[in-house]
């Protein structure tokens, strides 16, 4: 294979196209090599991890209540039913009855922090007449302890009823029962995703007893999206209830071997050189049968799970390593290629190349915090000056060669039927909208408004693991100098692993801010819309996943209800075309504060040689593997011929 290239955008036409698979020539068994754009796995523990390779690998070894298809339509998958069914119109201040009092044993800048008892315990909600708060202030809080006691009375948001499938069962043998689906929340108290879950989740109930099937599912506010954002991202067995968020890690205790209802086991690692999935003998699909699954209508020669026996994950973080591996036949299926080597694999006959639009975007985060030193990005002038000047189409021409899109508004397309009243593309040509090309005339109105004087010195940070990252940054930092209004450099300080914990500490913000340097990261979204503004700005997500900069009190609190107002409320909890309306009320408000700013959306695209048969990639990236295995919302499958 040759790795020369144009340099230009190429037609990715073909490589949308579905492969298809002639069900009777499918052949059982095999060895399928997976290569992985990481030199390990950064977390084992998948209630504590947020990198996306992490997900690929395990969301073959944990299946979930629902699915997602390619077109984005989610489905109930070890639910029969999973749907909501109640939405109550109430507010914080109507859980003042069952809120306690707690002194608050630390703050910064004015958000409370209290040491409970129950390791498992949560503040959920602060009593917005107490707040600010400093230490050694009492402030009024609902924990999941009293949590229970308002859903008995009727106070709640809304809420989710389901029902499993009997007969489901970890790879230890344990049944999969409504117990597990309550106790698999405790499992994020605590962790990186805590923010993510807990921003809605309210309480959970049996309503058939532990070993029952039917759950009962609470959210704290009028939620439209509670049917995908309220249950547990995973279901654990109940010997994993426990453990402390991070410490599920066969490398720390041998014990701590991940444990799902998915169709592959861990069966063997090695740190940093191999991890071998095996497939389950009792993977539930082929116990409960797709004729039970409501919605199956396919054909009766589809198989009831994956057919390929193992799947060994290779690290190979390097992307010409990777590329190099598939053509020499190291391995199988790779993806992140460089954009000149794919297009040598999307030209022969001997691979194939699968694409489709996807979730994933490339995201810069501005420190605002204002300090005595630096702080540059506290001015919206400024932040909005950057955002003028990002090249939104040359990164995607130059460095992706066609295989993205340009960042021309705050969501992605997939994520559009929700996302907008109106049609996606006329977005592009209202005043608000990022604009792809460079606009120095507007970035020199912008610093001329400011209090600063040009040139401005500023840092573009992102992780060192990753070429064409830092190609894209590489293009923006000389933009940015071009101008004549920025002295840039580009920083690369670790790789992502060793590098987000940094940006997830108290200190980031000041440290960022001082350093006038903006962190520059991606984050693979979902067909649900409100991830896309809520996971970067919202200050419940601060110092998780992914906002690092923004505690309470960075925003006015009229952008922080108009944010939340766009999921969190009765009426675009009932009505989606209000919500479609809400959320064109919230992108000009979100690209003025300009405190994110996104750069491009990605095209998911995997890479296969010709031993693999059917292969097509999903719009989310954590999906890449699982759906490529097995899918039956698509009747997706893949074999090997070899």
């Amino acid at each position: 294979m040759g790795d020369e290239s144009d340099d230009e955008a190429v037609d990715v036409s073909a490589a949308l196209e579905r492969n298809d698979v002639e069900y009777g020539n499918i052949q059982e068994g095999g060895r399928l090599e997976f290569a992985i754009p990481r030199n390990s796995i950064s977390d084992y523990d998948q209630a504590q991890s947020t990198a996306a390779e992490d997900s690929v690998v395990f969301e073959a070894v944990y299946d979930g209540l629902i699915t997602v298809s390619s077109d984005g339509e989610y489905l109930p998958w070890m639910a029969v039913e999973h749907e909501a069914t109640e939405a109550n119109d109430v507010d914080v201040l109507d859980y003042e009855e069952y809120m306690v009092e707690m002194e608050a044993v630390d703050a910064e800048d004015g958000y409370p922090f209290f040491e409970l008892e129950d390791e498992n315990n949560l503040v959920m909600m602060r009593h917005p007449e107490d707040m600010p708060a400093e230490a050694g202030d009492t402030v009024r809080v609902l924990t999941r302890e009293e949590a229970g006691d308002a859903v008995d009375d009727g106070v709640f948001g809304t809420m989710v009823e389901g029902r499993l499938h009997e007969g489901i069962e970890f790879h230890n043998g344990e049944e999969l029962t409504a117990e597990n689906v309550l106790g698999s929340y405790d499992r994020y108290v605590g962790s990186d995703n805590e923010g993510q879950l807990f921003d809605s989740f309210l309480h959970a109930e049996a309503p058939d007893g532990p070993d029952g099937y039917t759950y009962e599912l609470y959210s704290q506010l009028p939620d439209a999206a509670a049917f995908v954002e309220i249950p547990p991202f995973l279901l654990y067995p109940s010997d994993h209830f426990d453990v402390p968020a991070g410490d599920l890690d066969p490398r720390d205790d041998e014990e701590m071997v991940p444990i799902g209802t998915g169709p592959y086991e861990v069966a063997d690692f090695e740190e940093g050189s191999r991890l071998l999935l095996e497939r389950t003998d009792t993977y539930w699909v082929e116990e409960v049968g797709l004729d039970n699954i409501p919605w199956w209508d396919g054909p009766d020669e589809f198989p009831e799970g994956p057919v390929i026996d193992e799947i060994n994950i290779r690290f190979v973080d390097e992307s010409v390593q990777r590329s190099a591996a598939l053509e020499d036949g190291d391995v199988d299926i790779a993806y992140e290629l460089p954009s000149d080597a794919r297009n040598s694999f999307y030209d022969s006959d001997n691979y194939v190349v699968s694409a489709t639009e996807a979730f994933g975007f490339l995201f810069m985060q501005f420190p605002v915090a204002e300090t005595e030193t630096g702080g540059a990005f506290a001015e919206r002038e400024i932040r909005q000056a950057v955002n003028a000047l990002v090249p939104r189409q040359q990164i995607v021409d130059f460095v992706e060669q066609g295989w993205a899109d340009p960042a021309r508004v705050p969501f992605p397309e997939p994520a559009a039927d929700l996302g907008t009243a109106g049609d996606y593309e006329d977005l592009f040509d209202e005043e608000w909208a990022y604009p792809v090309e460079p606009d120095v005339e507007r970035a020199e109105q912008l610093v001329e408004e400011s209090s600063l004087e040009a040139p401005i010195d500023v840092i573009i940070r992102t992780n060192s693991d990753d070429d064409e990252r830092i190609d894209k940054m590489q293009l923006v930092v000389e933009e940015l100098n071009a101008s004549g209004l920025f002295e840039a450099e580009l920083e690369t300080p670790a790789a992502l692993g060793d590098w987000t914990p940094e940006l997830y500490t108290d200190g980031a913000r000041h440290d960022y801010a001082e350093d006038n340097a903006a962190a520059v990261i991606g984050l693979a979204g979902t067909p649900e819309p409100h991830g896309y503004p809520e996971t970067i700005h919202d200050p419940d997500n601060w110092n998780g996943c992914c906002n690092f900069f923004f505690p309470e009190g960075t925003f006015p609190e009229e952008f922080i209800d108009l944010l939340r107002s766009c999921r969190f409320a009765t009426d675009v909890a009932e009505d989606e075309d209000t919500r479609r309306q809400r959320y064109d009320e919230l992108w000009p408000e979100l690209t003025d504060l300009s405190a994110n700013t996104i750069v491009d959306y990605s095209l998911n695209t995997g890479t296969a040689n010709d031993d693999v048969v059917g292969f097509n990639v999903h719009p989310q990236t954590q999906a890449i593997l699982s759906y490529a295995l097995y899918s039956p919302t698509d009747e997706q499958i893949i074999y090997l011929d070899r």
